[in-house]
Formats: structure tokens, sequence, C-alpha cells
């Protein structure tokens, strides 16, 4: 958080800090969205900081479908994604009320990597909180990691939460 004065009246102001959460289906991202409001709320003052979960949409209707499936794929896959964006939705209003901190939620299509670490700049996040699914190096060669992508490219710190 830091300190500012506005141009225009003189009067001290205060930077709200965006702390930015990757969040999917998984147990996973909803722990580092509980740890991203735990932080923000035991470390800034109440208004001083906003927590902002989000969730990189895949796209819809894989390349592999036939033809003539493509319709009810689409359709099985959007109803999939808004029970996924209902949850996260859901989940982001609990912690709001628990740790008294603001939690939005945001949906972008595309790949969680790079989506996240494009939200870092559009932000101005102070800090991303991502979870980790624990694969080891082979499996994470293999799916890759969203983590350790972001770890290397974010223009922020990065937190990896862990499960206990």
């Amino acid at each position: 958080m830091a300190a500012a004065t506005d141009a225009a009246t003189g009067d001290a102001t205060t930077a709200t800090t965006t702390v930015l959460v990757g969040v999917d289906y998984s147990e996973h991202s909803y722990h580092a969205l509980e740890e991203a409001a735990r932080l923000a709320a035991a470390r800034f003052p109440p208004g001083a900081a906003e927590v902002v979960a989000v969730h990189a949409r895949r796209p819809l209707a894989p390349a592999f479908v036939a033809i003539g499936a493509v319709a009810a794929v689409m359709s099985v896959e959007a109803a999939e994604q808004r029970a996924v964006e209902k949850l996260i939705g859901e989940k982001a209003g609990q912690l709001s009320a628990q740790y008294k901190v603001e939690v939005k939620v945001e949906v972008k299509d595309g790949e969680a990597k790079r989506v996240l670490c494009d939200a870092v700049g559009e932000h101005g996040a102070g800090l991303l909180v991502v979870g980790s699914h624990g694969y080891g190096p082979v499996l994470r060669a293999l799916l890759g990691s969203v983590s350790d992508h972001c770890c290397r490219h974010a223009s922020c710190p990065v937190m990896v939460v862990k499960m206990p």
C-alpha cells in the first residue's frame, strides 16, 4: 500500500493494493483464494486491498469432435463453465464476508498462464497468488505448470500456495 497526495486537492490518499488469484475448479485454487483473502485482511487496513479471482475459461468444442456433435458438445461445455463460474462466485462471496475484504471474480478466455500474467499488468497487481497441484517433475514437464510460468513471467511477486 502506498500513500500519495491527490494533485487537485492536496489531500492524502491511499492506493488500493490488488491481490490477484488464479482460480479454476480445483480445491488447490480455492485454498489459494482463501489464503489470498486471509493475507489481504491481515496485511492491509479495511478498504486498502482487493482480491481479484481470475478464472481462465478454456475454448469450447475441442477440434477432435465430429462436426455433427459440435453443438451438443458446446452446449454441455458451456453449462459446465457456467457451473464452475457460479461455484467460484459463491466461494468469493463467502470469503469476502468471512475476511471482510472485497473479493471480485473475473472470467477471461484463454490459457491460464497467459491470462494470469496479462491480468497482473491490467490490474497493476501487487501480488499474484496461485495454487499448486503438487505435480512432480515428470507430470509438470508433460502438462506444463501455470505456477512455474507465472513465477518466471509475472511482473509482480508470486506466491505459490500448497495444500496443507
